[in-house]
């Protein structure tokens, strides 16, 4: 076991979503220090950014970011106090189950980039169709990059024989950055 427990949890609303109460974030202490099961983590996991010289371990859960420090963790995107005890309960247990089994694991220093509301719109037909249910093209991406849909939502990026090629990137972005395509 690496890791008996996170303590001193902390919630709080995130600047990005000031006053709205149904979304936290929290901020945990970790009782024993974690930062070497973050190249095994970025073995195993899809979009994990793994910044060596910060020494930090970015992913998405379940829809919820998290990022890990040595010595703390933090969780955005969660609905209330419940689920916080909750998601740190399953990423104590992510976390041991992966250094129990690290000698079955190859482990990766790999950088993966992070994926920008860009990157996805420039893949997708750019025609604001909205048969995908949005305004834009961009909000589109927007929302796929914040994992509020997913791309199988754009019918032309899917069905349509001209956009390919546009498909196949997109899949293998999102793929790569762990993030679900349906």
């Amino acid at each position: 076991m690496l890791l008996r427990d996170f303590c001193n949890i902390k919630t709080f609303f995130p600047p990005c979503h000031p006053g709205e109460a149904d979304i936290l974030s929290a901020e945990a202490e970790c009782t024993d220090e974690i930062s070497e099961v973050f190249p095994y983590l970025n073995a195993i996991m899809k979009g994990t950014i793994y910044n060596q010289s910060a020494n930090s371990l970015n992913f998405k859960l379940g829809g919820r970011g998290i990022t890990l420090y040595p010595n703390k963790a933090l969780v955005t995107n969660l609905k209330n106090k419940e689920e916080v005890i909750k998601v740190f309960n399953e990423l104590k247990n992510l976390i041991n189950r992966t250094w129990e089994k690290r000698d079955k694991i190859e482990p990766s220093y790999k950088t993966r980039a992070q994926i920008g509301v860009l990157d996805i719109f420039k893949l997708l037909p750019r025609t604001n169709c909205k048969e995908c249910g949005e305004a834009t093209c961009m909000a589109f991406a927007a929302k796929v990059v914040n994992e509020e849909t997913t791309i199988d939502r754009c019918k032309p990026i899917i069905n349509e024989k001209k956009y390919a090629n546009n498909r196949s990137k997109l899949f293998a972005l999102l793929d790569e950055a762990g993030y679900k395509t349906q």
